[in-house]
């Protein structure tokens, strides 16, 4: 029997209902009366549907272990039940406790309750699979943490910036204000400081000028003069005075090398015997240098090495 076919027994027309079923009355008697041409007609029976409960309930002297219907003791009371943390956990409380109670029935029928040592339960995945999935597991949560690591990098980096910022504004800031004092220093120096200026400064520019008065009393070479005392060996004045020769020691350096009337005028590098010698006279010919050998061609080399 199709579906069509329940439906339509399901349906009675209007014609096998009685009077009362059929009067719909819209307010008014002579007004237009709303026709109901075919309406589903519900049926309660009671004996039919106790009879199937009866047929389909289960025995009350079966074992628990065949139900395994267990009851909490105390009702889950939830003051937010949008609160996701404290719902679970109270479901996991109301699992617990049946567990716990199923456990005590089933001892108390003399049931098993754990798998056996040498019972061989397989598994419905396999290990490569379960593997894969645990590597994945991991995966994801060695990117999280270096996610996290990388957002606590750019944090710090972030705060390294603001601090390095800082730290060249009040080097900027240190700085114009040294200039400031300088400035203020010279033209106070000068006599067109029109400004009083504060107290403190005043105590800083008389700190500076006695200072500077101390050290030109006591004069530059007066620095460290037993460190300067103790480096001194006749080895270092005689290099000292080489390079002073050769370089000078202050003053003006340009032209130092030119020639001037007085070194002009001196001939005491003059040699008169070397002058007679015959080596500058016309189509005498330089005696060749004895002490050195002329290193042979490429090819003799090749040739003498040939030879051994």
């Amino acid at each position: 029997m199709s579906d069509s076919d329940s439906e339509q027994e399901q349906m009675v027309t209007l014609e096998d209902l009685e009077g009362s079923d059929t009067e719909m009355i819209s307010g008014d008697e002579d007004g237009p009366v709303d026709i109901l041409t075919e309406q589903r007609v519900t049926i309660n029976n009671e004996p039919a549907l106790k009879r199937l409960r009866e047929h389909i309930a289960l025995p009350t002297n079966i074992p628990w272990s065949e139900t395994q219907s267990v009851v909490s003791t105390k009702p889950i009371s939830l003051t937010d039940p949008d609160d996701d943390l404290n719902r679970e956990l109270a479901f996991y409380n109301q699992a617990l406790e049946a567990a716990v109670l199923g456990r005590e029935r089933i001892k108390k029928e003399g049931g098993v309750f754990e798998r056996p040592g040498d019972y061989f339960a397989e598994m419905v995945k396999s290990d490569e699979h379960m593997a894969k999935i645990r590597q994945r597991l991991l995966d994801e949560n060695a990117s999280i943490q270096a996610s996290e690591r990388a957002k606590a990098q750019r944090e710090l980096k972030k705060f390294g910036k603001k601090v390095q910022t800082e730290k060249r504004l009040e080097r900027e800031k240190a700085k114009a204000d040294a200039l400031d004092k300088i400035n203020a220093l010279k033209k106070k120096r000068q006599g067109n400081d029109n400004s009083a200026g504060d107290d403190d400064f005043d105590i800083a520019l008389a700190s500076d000028d006695e200072e500077m008065k101390a050290y030109k009393s006591a004069g530059p070479n007066s620095i460290n003069k037993g460190k300067k005392r103790a480096l001194s060996t006749p080895d270092s004045r005689s290099k000292r005075l080489k390079k002073d020769q050769k370089f000078g020691f202050g003053g003006k350096k340009r032209h130092g090398k030119s020639n001037t009337a007085e070194s002009s005028a001196d001939v005491s590098g003059f040699s008169v015997r070397r002058n007679k010698s015959t080596s500058f006279k016309p189509g005498h010919k330089a005696a060749k240098a004895t002490g050195v050998k002329k290193r042979p061609g490429k090819a003799r080399r090749q040739n003498a090495g040939g030879r051994r």
